[in-house]
C-alpha cells in the first residue's frame, strides 16, 4: 500500500481501517480499491461497508468466519496495492442557477466576500470537484477541490432550513443539499434536478467520480424543473 493503514477491532463485528490523516485522490482511490476486494471476496459474510475521508468501516454478519476473514485482512494490507478492475470513472455536468430571481440568499455570500456574482460563477464553474463520500445527510455529497478564493467560514447561526437542491459554500467545501434541512453553509446556486425520486437517491454519480457545474439561466432551470425526467451528461475521467 501506499498509505500506513491502521487496523481497529471494535467488537466482534465491526471493523475499521484508518489511513493517515489527509485528504488525498489517490488515498481515496487506495481505498475505494480495497473496499471493492473485500465485497467482491467476502460479500457473503459482510452487512455493511462505507467509507469517509480516511475510514473504511465493514460491519460482519457472520462473525464465525471474522477470524479467517481478518488474518487474510491484516496480511493485504502489508502488501502492494492489489490491481482490482475499478468502475470507470466518469465526469458529470450538474446544472446550477446562480441567478438572484432563483437564489435571493446568493447576496450574503457576496457581501461577505465583497465579491460580485460573475467573479463567484467563473470560479465555481470551473473546477472538475472530486466525489469522495455520501454523508451528513443521505444524498449529501462530500466534494473535494473548491478554489480557495471562494473559501468562507461557515455561519456562527445556522439557517432553520435550506431548500432542497440548494448549492452551497462552508469553509473549504461546497455541496448540494439533498433534502429541505438545517444548514450553516452559503447558499448560491440551486440545481433544479431532485436529488431523490420514489423514495431513492436520483443521482447516478460514484465516489471517485468528478462533478462539474455548469450555470444554467433561470429560464433553463424551470424547464429542467417541470420536466419529467433528466439526462445527465458525462464525460470519461482520464485522471
Amino acid at each position: 500500500m501506499k498509505y500506513p493503514i491502521k487496523i481497529l477491532y471494535l467488537g466482534s463485528d465491526t471493523i475499521e481501517l484508518h489511513w493517515p490523516e489527509t485528504i488525498a485522490e489517490d488515498l481515496l482511490m487506495e481505498m475505494i480499491t480495497l473496499k471493492n476486494l473485500i465485497q467482491k471476496k467476502w460479500h457473503i459474510i459482510i452487512s455493511s461497508i462505507y467509507h469517509s475521508y480516511q475510514i473504511l468501516s465493514i460491519r460482519l454478519k457472520h462473525v464465525a468466519n471474522s477470524t479467517v476473514f481478518m488474518a487474510w485482512l491484516e496480511e493485504l494490507i502489508q502488501g502492494p496495492l492489489p490491481k482490482v478492475d475499478l468502475p470507470q470513472r466518469w465526469v458529470w455536468t450538474v446544472p446550477v442557477c446562480y441567478e438572484q430571481e432563483i437564489v435571493p440568499s446568493i447576496s450574503k455570500y457576496l457581501q461577505k466576500k465583497n465579491m460580485d456574482a460573475n467573479t463567484l460563477v467563473a470560479q465555481h464553474s470551473s473546477r472538475q470537484y472530486l466525489l469522495y463520500f455520501y454523508g451528513f445527510l443521505p444524498g449529501f455529497m462530500y466534494l473535494g477541490g473548491l478554489p480557495k478564493t471562494l473559501h468562507i467560514p461557515r455561519k456562527d447561526i445556522p439557517d432553520r432550513n435550506i431548500a432542497k437542491g440548494s448549492v452551497a459554500i462552508g469553509g473549504e467545501q461546497t455541496g448540494i443539499y439533498p433534502i429541505d434541512s438545517p444548514g450553516g453553509w452559503y447558499v448560491v446556486g440551486k440545481m433544479p434536478v431532485p436529488i431523490f425520486g420514489n423514495g431513492k437517491l436520483n443521482l447516478p454519480f460514484n465516489p471517485g467520480d468528478k462533478i462539474q457545474f455548469e450555470a444554467i439561466s433561470s429560464k433553463e432551470f424551470k424547464e429542467i424543473q417541470e420536466a419529467s425526467n433528466y439526462n445527465w451528461e458525462k464525460a470519461l475521467y482520464r485522471g
